[in-house]
């Protein structure tokens, strides 16, 4: 996979995960497999290195390719922080209740 910077051409490996991030304003990520939700103040995405929370204000999607895993999202990116924890909600809630 080829990524197109600025001046500058990067190869990344196929598979691998990157986040590239500029001036907080434009996020473009690979390895998406799925966006959950997400909505202008927040995007629930998995990808391959797990489930990703990416908060700001008015984020948008500008680029989606779903066969190659590719997104390019801008806006105004506060923060972004991966979720070790499963995502199954009936499971969180019976781990809950039993322990």
């Amino acid at each position: 996979m080829q990524y197109q910077a600025e001046h500058s051409s990067i190869t990344i490996p196929s598979g691998d995960h990157v986040i590239s991030l500029r001036n907080r304003k434009r996020m473009d990520l690979t390895s998406v497999k799925s966006i959950e939700r997400f909505d202008q103040e927040e995007f629930a995405v998995l990808t391959s290195q797990g489930h990703l929370s990416i908060k700001g204000d008015d984020l948008r999607i500008v680029h989606l390719d779903v066969d190659k895993g590719l997104l390019t999202l801008e806006g105004h990116v506060r923060t972004f922080q991966y979720d070790e924890e499963e995502r199954d909600q009936s499971k969180n809630f019976l781990h809950k209740l039993f322990g």
